[in-house]
C-alpha cells in the first residue's frame, strides 16, 4: 500500500508542478513587433530625384532639353497604410486577449485545484506540531528511539515541504476572478484575430497615397518662369480582387472557427472540448481513486484507535501522515475536475 500511495502521489503531480505566469512576455512580444511595423506605416516617406531624367515627349516642349538637369524631391504619405497600422496594432491586441484567454482558463483551474491541496495540508499542520512535540517528550523519556523521531520530523518536513511549494506554485497562477470560467473569451478574441487578418487582406487591394513635393530644373535649360516647381499629387490605386474577397475571408472566418474547436490548432489544443473532456475524465478518474484509497487509511486508522498502547499509537501516526497526503490529493483533484467541467459547461 505504501509503494501505491507514493506512487499515485507522483503521477498526480506530474504535468501541472512546471505552470508558468501569466505575465510571460507574450504580449509584449506581439505588441512590440505590431508597433515596429505599424510604425512603417504610419510614417511619411521621403523621396528624392536628381540628375539628368529623362522626361517623356509628350511632356518636352519644343527646343526643350529632354536630358535636363532636374531636381525632384518631397514626402509621400500612404493613407491606406495607417488604415493597414491601425489593423496590425488591433490584431496585435486582439491575439493578446487571445493568449491571455487562454492562460486564464488554464491557470485558473489549476490555481483553485492548488488552493484545495494546500487547504487540506495547512490544516493538518497544528495537528503535525502536536505529534512533533509528543515524539519529542517521548524521545526525552526514553520511550522511542531516535530513529523513529527522525522518520516523524522528515513527515511533517515533508508536509511542510508541500505547503510552501504549493503555495510558491499558486503566485505564479492567475488569482480566480470570482466570475465563471468559460471559453468564450478565448473564441471571441481568436474571432476578433481573423476579422484584423481580413482587413489586412482587404488593405492590399486598395493603396492611396498623398506625395508633395519640388520638381525644378537645375541647369536653366528649361524655361520655368511661367511655372511653380511644387506639386501636389493624389493617388489611388484599388486592384479589382477586391469585390471577390468578401466570399472568400467568410468563409476563411468559418474555417477558422471550426479548426479551432476541432483541437488540431496547436496553440489551442488545450481551449478545446474533447481535450476538455480528455482532462476532466482524467482528474475525476484520480479522485475516485484516492478517495478509494483515503477510506481504507481512514479505516485502518479507526482499527488504530481501537487497539491503543503506544506502538499502535505510533504506527497510527504514521498512516495519519499518509492519510493527510492523499486526502489533499483527493481535494486537489475533485478541485481540478470542477473547474474543468464548468469551463465545459460554458460552451
Amino acid at each position: 500500500m505504501r509503494i501505491a500511495l507514493a506512487t499515485l502521489l507522483c503521477v498526480s503531480t506530474a504535468g501541472v508542478a512546471d505552470a508558468e505566469p501569466t505575465n510571460d512576455g507574450y504580449c509584449e512580444f506581439i505588441e512590440g513587433v505590431a508597433d515596429a511595423e505599424s510604425a512603417i506605416m504610419f510614417a511619411p516617406e521621403l523621396f528624392t530625384q536628381f540628375g539628368r531624367i529623362e522626361q517623356s515627349s509628350i511632356s518636352v516642349q519644343p527646343g526643350e532639353d529632354p536630358g535636363a538637369l532636374r531636381f525632384i524631391g518631397g514626402v509621400k504619405l500612404r493613407l491606406s497604410g495607417i488604415y493597414e497600422g491601425l489593423a496590425t496594432k488591433g490584431r496585435a491586441k486582439a491575439e493578446c486577449k487571445r493568449h491571455s484567454a487562454l492562460e486564464q482558463i488554464r491557470g485558473e483551474t489549476l490555481y483553485r485545484a492548488f488552493d484545495a491541496r494546500v487547504t487540506v495540508i495547512d490544516a493538518a499542520l497544528p495537528e503535525a506540531e502536536k505529534i512533533l512535540t509528543q515524539v519529542s517528550a517521548d524521545l526525552d523519556a526514553r520511550r522511542t528511539t531516535a530513529q523513529e523521531a527522525t522518520a516523524t520530523r522528515l513527515r511533517i518536513e515533508e508536509l511542510r515541504r508541500i505547503s510552501t511549494e504549493t503555495h510558491q506554485t499558486m503566485s505564479s497562477l492567475p488569482r480566480p476572478t470570482g466570475g465563471s470560467l468559460g471559453l468564450k473569451a478565448f473564441q471571441t478574441a481568436d474571432d476578433d484575430v481573423e476579422r484584423h487578418d481580413a482587413k489586412l487582406r482587404r488593405a492590399k487591394a486598395i493603396n492611396v497615397d498623398v506625395r508633395v513635393g519640388v520638381d525644378e530644373f537645375l541647369d536653366g535649360s528649361v524655361n520655368s518662369d511661367t511655372s511653380s516647381p511644387y506639386f501636389a499629387v493624389l493617388s489611388v490605386n484599388i486592384n479589382m480582387g477586391l469585390l471577390f474577397q468578401g466570399g472568400a475571408n467568410t468563409r476563411a472566418a468559418e474555417g477558422r472557427r471550426r479548426f479551432l474547436r476541432s483541437g488540431r490548432d496547436p496553440l489551442s489544443v488545450d481551449a478545446t472540448a474533447d481535450r476538455l473532456r480528455s482532462l476532466v475524465e482524467a482528474a475525476t478518474r484520480r479522485a475516485q481513486e484516492t478517495a478509494t484509497l483515503e477510506a481504507d487509511l481512514a479505516r485502518q486508522i479507526e482499527v488504530l484507535n481501537r487497539v491503543g498502547g503506544d506502538d499502535s499509537r505510533r504506527y497510527r501516526q504514521i498512516v495519519w501522515f499518509d492519510l493527510v497526503k492523499i486526502r489533499a490529493e483527493r481535494a486537489f483533484h475533485d478541485a481540478h475536475a470542477t473547474a474543468l467541467k464548468q469551463v465545459l459547461g460554458s460552451q
